[in-house]
């Protein structure tokens, strides 16, 4: 080989082991950049297990003192057990007094009671549900019934056992966010053909958006829980009619919530899906004359969650026996994840 080659295959030879020991393994033909420190991803929030079991036992215990309509016995003791329950749980509790003549009658006392749950700094969302339960069962395919009063296991009982369940949880692991849960009276004791503001329905919702307390700041959106409990299944002795829809339990997107809130209606139809609760189904069910009505016209936008309308609506069959553990855990589920998840 001739001396010029032999001293360029050195040079060529030296260059690439130079190369190599720069690269080291792993060089890709670039130099690398030096490493650098990742910040550590958020923790994923801890949301504290909601147990639909102990929901269910909540309705019952409503349950347990009869029915809860305007001047009954059970009326005024419902009152005094739901301020002792929801007191365990919360910074404070508002009884917000207030009388009224309903479709049926009166002046009837009345009485919503209001728990701030949770820090007390932050901006509050309103969580509702009504406690009182109708004075008759209209809507009772027996007609010796429809003077009767109902018990309202799930109209009446269903959302206020989820609110209860809440609140107990976030006594335990504080959300991220302060919640005010307001639980309404008067609202069942409407009906159709009334001069009353919203047929003489929603009463207690209306006082309190018209009369918010001093003190408490006023929450921006809301979420109102009507009719999360029911089982789903045929009541041999009722027909299924038109107003009621299919059996299954079915949670519909609600036609004033959508008009009024359509961001929190998709937040917590989303995270239902994302969580696999089959209940909340993307199907309107139209608008409903419900809790929610004042606080959107007083100015905030609160979204109603309720099923339209179970066989056992207003008859004498609203009774724990049709309601369902798996309800209330599908929707109490889903407003744990909306609310320490901040969606």
């Amino acid at each position: 080989m001739p001396e010029r080659t032999k001293s360029r295959l050195a040079l060529m030879l030296s260059a690439v082991a130079v190369l190599a020991a720069v690269c080291g393994c792993g060089c890709s033909g670039s130099t690398a950049a030096p490493a650098q420190d990742q910040p550590e991803p958020p923790a994923p929030a801890t949301v504290p297990q909601f147990d639909g079991t102990r929901a269910l036992q909540l309705v019952s215990d409503q349950c347990a003192f009869g029915p809860r309509n305007p001047g009954s016995e059970g009326h005024e003791q419902m009152l005094a057990w739901l301020v002792a329950r929801i007191g365990q749980f919360a910074r404070r509790v508002l009884q917000q007094d207030f009388q009224a003549t309903t479709a049926f009658g009166g002046p009837y006392d009345f009485c919503n009671v209001l728990a701030w749950v949770g820090p007390e700094e932050g901006e509050p969302i309103l969580l509702m549900a009504h406690w009182d339960t109708r004075p008759v069962a209209d809507q009772d395919p027996d007609p010796a019934n429809r003077d009767q009063p109902i018990l309202g296991a799930n109209d009446g009982g269903s959302g206020v056992a989820v609110l209860l369940e809440m609140a107990r949880l976030m006594a335990e692991t504080a959300p991220p966010r302060p919640i005010i849960m307001a639980l309404v009276d008067a609202e069942d004791s409407g009906r159709q053909g009334s001069g009353l503001p919203y047929l003489g329905f929603c009463l207690g919702s209306d006082y309190l958006a018209t009369h918010w307390p001093d003190g408490w700041a006023k929450p921006p959106e809301g979420v109102l829980l009507d009719l999360v409990g029911g089982d789903g299944r045929n009541i041999e002795r009722i027909p299924a009619q038109s107003f009621h829809g299919d059996v299954a339990f079915d949670l519909e997107l609600e036609g004033h919530s959508l008009d009024a809130n359509p961001a929190l209606v998709n937040t917590v139809w989303s995270t239902a899906e994302q969580l696999g609760h089959a209940a909340f189904v993307r199907r309107s069910c139209g608008p409903i004359t419900d809790d929610h009505l004042p606080f959107i016209e007083a100015g905030i936008p609160v979204i109603d969650v309720l099923e339209v309308f179970p066989l056992s609506w207003h008859t004498v069959d609203d009774t724990p026996e049709h309601c369902s553990a798996d309800s209330l855990g599908q929707v109490g589920d889903t407003l744990m994840h909306v609310i320490y998840e901040e969606l």
